[in-house]
């Protein structure tokens, strides 16, 4: 998999220059898509026209902000805890998102989506661009990832939805920290995984976040062989109120 470029020296202790690095990282990354130089997603969730005939579009929101405590240690991404009462990937970590709305965009479902999942207002959601097309064939979808930047959040209500128990706002650094990394087992599926504070990110959104961050270049060595076999409890998020 070919790398984009270089994460900031010493990501932990960035100042607002570094703020400035990571959003300039993300252009770039928006910008190597739209130039046709950025490698597609692989494996399970690679878009194949054929395969995907009947699929549901949806697009997913990646959001980033710069981190919150301390104020100026590097950038955040936001997450949504889905409802352990959902059909489709119950309790699991996910970006926010959902299927496009007819007459909407996907800028606009993505956008909309992440003010309802997250609380963030939808004027404070810059849309930096959008990446190259994947599927989730286990729920018929084809999604479009949006990258998004909002400059400050401010202090978010709490959502109250049918889909997300609660949104989590993760500091990168700690996704990317070797410690919470791990591939993933589940009932014969294996994917990229990431260890947040209310349990593990993996399958879809764990492949996806594991290609973004390579393309970023902000992905810190870790050891793929390092292997966490959910639970049916975890992968399901129950016990989680």
């Amino acid at each position: 998999m070919t790398a984009g470029p270089a994460m900031p020296e010493n990501p932990s202790t960035v100042g607002e220059a570094g703020s400035r690095t990571w959003r300039a990282d993300l252009d770039s990354l928006v910008g190597r898509y739209r130039a046709g130089d950025l490698p597609g997603l692989k494996g399970p969730h690679r878009y194949d026209p054929a395969e995907a005939r009947g699929f549901r579009r949806a697009a997913v929101l990646a959001l980033f902000t710069p981190s919150a405590a301390p104020p100026g240690s590097g950038i955040d991404l936001f997450l949504v805890q889905r409802s352990p009462h959902l059909l489709h990937h119950p309790g699991q970590i996910a970006l926010p998102g959902g299927g496009i709305d007819p007459g909407e965009s996907i800028l606009e479902a993505a956008v909309r989506e992440g003010e309802e999942e997250t609380g963030v207002p939808a004027a404070g959601i810059e849309i930096v661009g959008r990446l190259g097309t994947v599927t989730v064939p286990v729920s018929d979808n084809i999604v479009t990832p949006v990258v998004g930047w909002c400059d400050d959040p401010g202090h978010l209500p709490h959502t109250d939805t049918a889909e997300v128990l609660e949104p989590l706002r993760v500091p990168v650094t700690a996704l990317l920290d070797p410690a919470n990394r791990a591939t993933i087992t589940f009932m014969g599926h294996r994917s990229a995984g990431f260890r947040a504070p209310t349990g593990w990110v993996w399958g879809f959104t764990g492949n996806l976040l594991d290609y973004v961050f390579d393309q970023l270049g902000w992905t810190v060595p870790w050891d793929r062989a390092v292997t966490r076999r959910l639970t049916l409890d975890e992968a399901r998020g129950r016990g989680l109120t």
